[in-house]
């Protein structure tokens, strides 16, 4: 049975009201077991356009599960404690808004958020438009005009990062919350995208190795399954879009105090510090 309007407006509403006022939210799966992934998608838009009604624009988009790491960290994540597991191997994606983005010299406010954590991820930033069904790496390669390194910092609005469905995270518009790059910028044919390596630190200390491969085998594709998806709505990107192709590593949950640091090797570093409660 299709969800309705009204019901597709609810879940928009507790999202965005457990976003701005800091609170968890229940599952919508529980309430709506139904929800597809079509309507989670319509309610990800609804959400959008009422950011930009107060006066937000959209300044890109984040990928999510686009790593067999993150896939598997999902798969313990998107539970519901009513007994709903859910399979989690396909690609979502989610839109960045231009309050999410961090200046360089910015810390995360812990008051802003709920219960944040830190992912490492290469950004692609767009030189021109790309739209079409059958978008190839090589195509977003063209259209590129810069990557860098870029910290996202993912904050689920439901209980406890508890997710109820892949579809509940959609209207959720994929966890985003904030996200930051880093000061260096490389054209995409510098690089090997594939084998850049980054090292992550937290408080000073290793804790997660690996590569852009870990993307798909290589981020572009990644970024190319969005462009194919979003064609499938009548969109594409647009130049000056920023993307996240999607987490390194496993998410790294996040307190006041926490300094991270991602390093890329030849493409430069990421730093991120969490400021206390204000």
């Amino acid at each position: 049975m299709a969800i309705s309007n009204e019901a597709i407006s609810r879940m928009v509403e507790s999202s965005m009201d457990g976003e701005y006022n800091h609170h968890s939210i229940d599952q919508f799966c529980k309430t709506y077991p139904d929800l597809t992934e079509a309507e989670a998608y319509e309610g990800q838009a609804l959400r959008v356009k009422r950011m930009e009604e107060k006066g937000f624009r959209v300044v890109g988009y984040k990928l999510g599960g686009t790593s067999l790491a993150k896939q598997k960290q999902l798969q313990s994540t998107i539970y519901a404690k009513n007994g709903l597991a859910v399979k989690t191997t396909n690609v979502v994606y989610g839109r960045l808004m231009d309050y999410m983005m961090l200046s360089p010299d910015a810390d995360l406010n812990f008051s802003e958020v709920l219960h944040p954590k830190v992912e490492p991820e290469l950004a692609f930033i767009m030189k021109e438009d790309l739209c079409g069904k059958y978008i190839t790496a090589p195509d977003v390669m063209n259209a590129t005009e810069w990557v860098a390194p870029a910290f996202e910092i993912i904050d689920s609005r439901f209980h406890d990062f508890i997710i109820g469905s892949r579809y509940d995270a959609i209207v959720d518009n994929t966890s985003s919350a904030r996200f930051k790059l880093g000061q260096g910028r490389k054209s995409p044919r510098e690089l090997n995208l594939a084998t850049i390596g980054m090292c992550l630190k937290h408080n000073g200390e290793n804790i997660g190795f690996g590569a852009g491969a870990a993307v798909m085998g290589h981020p572009a594709r990644a970024v190319a399954d969005l462009v194919s998806a979003l064609y499938k709505e009548g969109m594409g990107l647009k130049a000056g879009d920023i993307i996240l192709s999607g987490a390194i590593t496993p998410s790294t949950p996040a307190k006041p105090g926490d300094e991270f640091r991602a390093d890329f090797g030849g493409l430069g570093y990421v730093e991120l510090k969490i400021a206390s409660n204000s």
